[in-house]
């Protein structure tokens, strides 16, 4: 606003001295404009302590906190992938071993289905969602950083100006640190992390055939009444043991779908704990190429 009337006035400035007009008029406008052009110089200014603020918070506040962040994280999945491991390889020699037995009352094994189904089902649920926030994190803060920056005007509609290539070449580290871990985390979000979640879906439903049909349509609140109410219609205890041995049966039958379903989730949280390691490793490698090209790149401007 400020800058348009600064142009208005100096093309009326210019257009009454080339008219001769009256020194009183000319005087009277080069005032204006002169107050104009402080304004404007005082704008500019604010602006600069402005950018110089945001680069600082940017650099020395922000960059260290993602930095330090990462490193927790690498750290996180180094911890998590030692023991991913060790889960895989046990489950595993469980599987091939072929010789697995379990004897569990029928109320304790009910019980158990039951709280392993939900926590499959809470464990896929926050999964995704953590998944999700670290992106929409990323996004936010990548956003924010491009506002930040003036790129050229397009030179054709055809032909668009990359905005992030410039940046990841010499631009501060932390363009390199949010683009390049965003990038990252999509191209491991599609392949492995969306296996895992089918993984913890596919052995949450093999779960839930250990239970009772009549406990699935019942939302999974009946208990150990039902035994009792069964002994009592058919007036003998065998009838209840009957029960319980086709119950059993039904578990054996499908154990080995369940060791399965365990082991192919397993190796599939191995996998992406390794992937979610390198992929740590390569971003610290390429936070700290950053930022030795980019001191390297501020020393030859200083020149």
């Amino acid at each position: 606003m400020v800058r348009r009337d600064y142009d208005v006035k100096c093309k009326i400035l210019r257009e009454l001295e080339s008219k001769g007009e009256t020194s009183q008029k000319i005087d009277k406008t080069r005032a204006v404009v002169k107050d104009l052009h402080s304004r404007i110089r005082v704008a500019i200014h604010r602006i600069h302590s402005i950018s110089k603020r945001i680069e600082d918070l940017r650099d020395n506040e922000l960059q260290p906190q993602l930095e330090e962040l990462i490193e927790g994280l690498s750290r996180m999945w180094e911890v998590m992938l030692e023991c991913h491991k060790l889960q895989f390889h046990i489950i595993s020699i469980a599987y091939n071993n072929g010789n697995t037995k379990f004897s569990v009352q029928s109320e304790s094994r009910r019980q158990i289905t039951i709280l392993l189904e939900d926590e499959l089902s809470s464990l896929s649920s926050s999964f995704m969602k953590w998944f999700g926030a670290q992106k929409s994190y990323l996004k936010s803060i990548d956003g924010w950083l491009l506002k930040c920056v003036s790129f050229p005007q397009k030179a054709s509609k055809k032909k668009r100006w990359p905005q992030e290539i410039p940046f990841r070449y010499w631009g501060p580290p932390i363009y390199v640190t949010c683009g390049l871990w965003l990038e990252k985390l999509e191209k491991l979000e599609k392949p492995l992390a969306k296996e895992l979640v089918d993984s913890i879906k596919s052995l949450a439903a093999e779960t839930s055939r250990f239970l009772p049909q009549q406990e699935k349509k019942e939302g999974k609140d009946a208990n150990q009444s039902d035994l009792t109410s069964w002994k009592h219609d058919n007036g003998s205890d065998s009838a209840v043991n009957m029960l319980r041995d086709e119950v059993s049966q039904d578990w054996v039958s499908g154990f080995d779908n369940f060791q399965i379903s365990l082991a192919g989730f397993c190796g599939k949280l191995n996998s992406f704990a390794e992937s979610s390691v390198k992929m740590y490793v390569e971003l610290q490698e390429a936070i700290q190429r950053a930022k030795s090209t980019y001191e390297q790149f501020k020393s030859q401007s200083s020149v």
